[in-house]
C-alpha cells in the first residue's frame, strides 16, 4: 500500500471508499488492515475509528472494537454512533460467553421488499428486555420451527422472539414441503424487533404460489349511477356480501328518483276534439 520512500500510492479518499467497500463484502479482516493503514499514515479520525471498531465488532474481538469507539468519542464526543455502539459492546461484552462470534456476509438483496417473497412483521414473545442493545438493524438471523411455532435468532445465537401465530403457521407448511427462509432485522426499539422475512429457495412442488399473502388495498369510491339525495348518511357501511345488493338496490332507487324519464299516469280522460268539432256541426245546421 505504500512506497518504499513513504509515498501514499493514493489520495485518502480513494483508501476511505475502498474500507467502505471490504465492509460491504464483509471482508472484515481486509477491512481492519486497511483502516489501520489510514489511521497510521493519514492520522487518525473519528469516522476511520467507526469503521475499524465494526470490523473488530464482527469479528468477535469485541473489547478491541469497544477501545475503537472510544478513541472515536475523545476525538468527537458527540458521534452519536461511536457512543450507540460502546454502549451496545459493553452488554455484548457482559454476555459474551453466550454469544457466537465470526465473520458474517450481509446479503443486501434480503433487505429488498418484493411482492410474495418477502414480509416485514413484527415479533413476538421478547422475553429479553435488553435485547436492543445486543442487536442492530442489519443483522442475519435465521428461523427455527418449534412446534407450531417458529422462533426466530440471530447468526450469533441472540434469541429474539417468535412470528405471530397466523404468519408462523402458513410459513411451516411452506417449509416442511421444501422451502426456505432468511430473516434480518430491520428495526429495534424499546424492546420491539421488526424483521423482514424473504423466501430464499422455493421448492418447486410451490410453483406459482406466493409463500406470503399478497394484498392490494381497496379503495371506496362512489358509482356513477349512485346520487347524492340516493346516500343515506346514518346508514350502515354495507359489508363486501351485501355489496352486490346495494348495486341493485342503487340502480332501482335511482330509475325511481329520474322525474321526467317514467310514463306518467293521467287521472282524467283525454279529450276527443274531434268529438267537439261534430257537435259543434250539428248546432249549426239546426239555426239554419
Amino acid at each position: 500500500m505504500k512506497t518504499p520512500t513513504g509515498e501514499h500510492l493514493k489520495p485518502r479518499s480513494q483508501y476511505v471508499e475502498d474500507a467502505i467497500r471490504l465492509a460491504m463484502d464483509s471482508k472484515w479482516e481486509e477491512a481492519v488492515e486497511l483502516n489501520q493503514f489510514v489511521l497510521e499514515n493519514f492520522g487518525p479520525e473519528d469516522q476511520v475509528y467507526n469503521r475499524l471498531g465494526k470490523a473488530l465488532t464482527e469479528l468477535g474481538r469485541l473489547e478491541e472494537a469497544r477501545d475503537q469507539y472510544e478513541k472515536s468519542l475523545r476525538l468527537n464526543p458527540f458521534n452519536t454512533v461511536a457512543k450507540k455502539n460502546r454502549s451496545k459492546l459493553e452488554v455484548l461484552i457482559q454476555h459474551k460467553a453466550d454469544i457466537k462470534s465470526g465473520a458474517t456476509r450481509v446479503d443486501l438483496n434480503l433487505f429488498v421488499e418484493e411482492m410474495g417473497k418477502t414480509v416485514i412483521t413484527q415479533l413476538e414473545a421478547v422475553e429479553d428486555p435488553d435485547v436492543c442493545e445486543k442487536v442492530v438493524a442489519g443483522d442475519i438471523a435465521e428461523l427455527t420451527v418449534a412446534g407450531d411455532t417458529i422462533t426466530v435468532a440471530t447468526l450469533r445465537g441472540i434469541h429474539l422472539g417468535q412470528l405471530e401465530p397466523k404468519l408462523a403457521r402458513r410459513l411451516i407448511k411452506f417449509m416442511q414441503g421444501g422451502n426456505r427462509y432468511q430473516a434480518g432485522v430491520t428495526g429495534c426499539e424499546n424492546g420491539q424487533i421488526r424483521v423482514i422475512v424473504r423466501e430464499t429457495y422455493q421448492d418447486p412442488k410451490f410453483a406459482g404460489k406466493p409463500s406470503f399473502p399478497m394484498r392490494q388495498k381497496r379503495e371506496v369510491a362512489f358509482r356513477p349511477y349512485a346520487r347524492e339525495s340516493l346516500l343515506q348518511r346514518d346508514a350502515e357501511f354495507p359489508t363486501d356480501e351485501d355489496e352486490e345488493d346495494l348495486v341493485q338496490a342503487g340502480i332501482d332507487a335511482d330509475i325511481d328518483e329520474d322525474e321526467g324519464m317514467h310514463e306518467v299516469e293521467e287521472d282524467s280522460e283525454p279529450i276527443d276534439f274531434a268529438e267537439e268539432a261534430d257537435s259543434g256541426d250539428d248546432e249549426d245546421r239546426e239555426d239554419s
